[in-house]
Protein backbone atom coordinates (compact mmCIF):
# COMPACT_ATOMS: atom_id res chain seq x y z
CA UNK A 1 0.00 0.00 0.00
CA UNK A 2 1.62 3.40 -0.46
CA UNK A 3 -0.15 6.47 -1.70
CA UNK A 4 2.19 10.02 -3.04
CA UNK A 5 1.30 13.04 -1.13
CA UNK A 6 1.93 16.94 -2.31
CA UNK A 7 3.85 18.70 0.72
CA UNK A 8 3.38 22.65 0.69
CA UNK A 9 6.74 23.73 0.03
CA UNK A 10 10.32 22.61 -0.70
CA UNK A 11 12.39 22.47 2.28
CA UNK A 12 15.13 19.79 3.94
CA UNK A 13 12.90 17.20 6.27
CA UNK A 14 14.01 17.64 9.90
CA UNK A 15 11.91 14.55 11.38
CA UNK A 16 8.52 12.77 10.90
CA UNK A 17 5.67 12.10 13.52
CA UNK A 18 3.97 8.86 12.48
CA UNK A 19 0.19 8.28 13.50
CA UNK A 20 -0.58 4.13 13.15
CA UNK A 21 -3.02 2.61 12.29
CA UNK A 22 -2.92 -1.19 12.13
CA UNK A 23 0.17 -0.88 9.69
CA UNK A 24 2.94 -2.99 11.04
CA UNK A 25 5.53 -1.46 8.87
CA UNK A 26 6.16 2.52 7.37
CA UNK A 27 8.76 3.47 4.36
CA UNK A 28 8.88 7.28 3.68
CA UNK A 29 10.63 8.07 0.37
CA UNK A 30 10.65 11.79 -1.10
CA UNK A 31 10.78 13.06 -4.68
CA UNK A 32 10.55 16.26 -6.34
CA UNK A 33 7.27 17.44 -9.03
CA UNK A 34 10.55 18.43 -11.11
CA UNK A 35 10.81 15.05 -11.78
CA UNK A 36 13.60 12.22 -10.56
CA UNK A 37 13.21 9.21 -9.41
CA UNK A 38 12.15 8.97 -5.28
CA UNK A 39 15.06 8.44 -2.48
CA UNK A 40 14.25 6.98 0.50
CA UNK A 41 14.20 9.01 3.54
CA UNK A 42 12.96 6.41 6.51
CA UNK A 43 14.32 2.65 5.35
CA UNK A 44 11.67 0.14 6.59
CA UNK A 45 10.56 0.78 10.47
CA UNK A 46 8.60 -1.55 12.71
CA UNK A 47 5.35 -0.10 13.63
CA UNK A 48 3.97 -3.13 15.54
CA UNK A 49 5.92 -6.48 16.32
CA UNK A 50 4.53 -9.12 14.58
CA UNK A 51 2.51 -10.84 17.78
CA UNK A 52 1.12 -7.09 18.39
CA UNK A 53 -0.41 -7.42 14.46
CA UNK A 54 -1.52 -10.85 14.44
CA UNK A 55 -3.89 -9.85 17.98
CA UNK A 56 -4.11 -6.34 16.81
CA UNK A 57 -2.80 -4.84 19.82
CA UNK A 58 -1.74 -1.22 19.97
CA UNK A 59 -2.80 -0.49 16.87
CA UNK A 60 -2.82 3.34 17.42
CA UNK A 61 0.38 4.35 18.46
CA UNK A 62 2.79 7.57 17.47
CA UNK A 63 6.21 7.27 16.68
CA UNK A 64 8.99 9.72 16.13
CA UNK A 65 11.36 10.15 13.66
CA UNK A 66 13.95 12.33 14.21
CA UNK A 67 16.65 13.68 12.60
CA UNK A 68 19.11 10.32 13.72
CA UNK A 69 16.38 8.19 11.96
CA UNK A 70 16.72 9.89 8.31
CA UNK A 71 18.93 9.07 5.77
CA UNK A 72 21.20 11.69 5.74
CA UNK A 73 21.68 12.59 1.87
CA UNK A 74 17.77 12.74 1.30
CA UNK A 75 16.72 14.93 4.46
CA UNK A 76 19.22 17.22 3.39
CA UNK A 77 17.46 17.70 0.02
CA UNK A 78 14.41 19.94 -0.65
CA UNK A 79 11.85 17.96 -1.78
CA UNK A 80 8.03 18.67 -2.39
CA UNK A 81 6.37 15.03 -2.50
CA UNK A 82 6.12 12.18 -0.19
CA UNK A 83 5.40 8.56 -0.81
CA UNK A 84 4.42 6.50 2.33
CA UNK A 85 4.51 2.51 1.20
CA UNK A 86 2.96 0.55 4.42
CA UNK A 87 3.30 -3.15 4.79
CA UNK A 88 0.89 -5.42 7.54
CA UNK A 89 2.41 -8.85 6.56
CA UNK A 90 1.10 -10.40 9.89
CA UNK A 91 -2.54 -9.88 9.59
CA UNK A 92 -4.01 -10.13 6.26
CA UNK A 93 -8.02 -10.03 7.75
CA UNK A 94 -7.79 -6.01 8.81
CA UNK A 95 -7.75 -2.73 7.24
CA UNK A 96 -4.30 -0.63 8.03
CA UNK A 97 -2.87 2.46 7.10
CA UNK A 98 -1.93 5.76 9.41
CA UNK A 99 -4.17 8.17 11.08
CA UNK A 100 -1.49 11.21 9.94
CA UNK A 101 1.76 12.03 8.99
CA UNK A 102 3.10 15.51 10.39
CA UNK A 103 6.33 16.02 8.57
CA UNK A 104 8.78 18.69 10.20
CA UNK A 105 11.19 20.90 8.00
CA UNK A 106 14.57 21.45 9.31
CA UNK A 107 14.96 24.97 10.62
CA UNK A 108 16.34 28.04 8.60
CA UNK A 109 19.74 28.94 9.40
CA UNK A 110 18.08 32.24 11.18
CA UNK A 111 15.35 29.72 12.90
CA UNK A 112 14.56 28.15 16.35
CA UNK A 113 14.79 24.62 15.79
CA UNK A 114 11.36 23.24 15.83
CA UNK A 115 9.50 22.52 19.45
CA UNK A 116 8.59 19.38 20.35
CA UNK A 117 5.61 18.94 22.30
CA UNK A 118 5.71 17.09 25.39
Amino acid sequence: LGRVSQLGGSRPIHSLHIGNDGAAFVEVLVGSSAGGDFQVLLPSAALMSPSESRAGAEPRRVRLFGPDSLVKGPAQGTWDRLRVVLSQPYCQSRPYGLSFIRVFAAPEEDEAPPEVPV
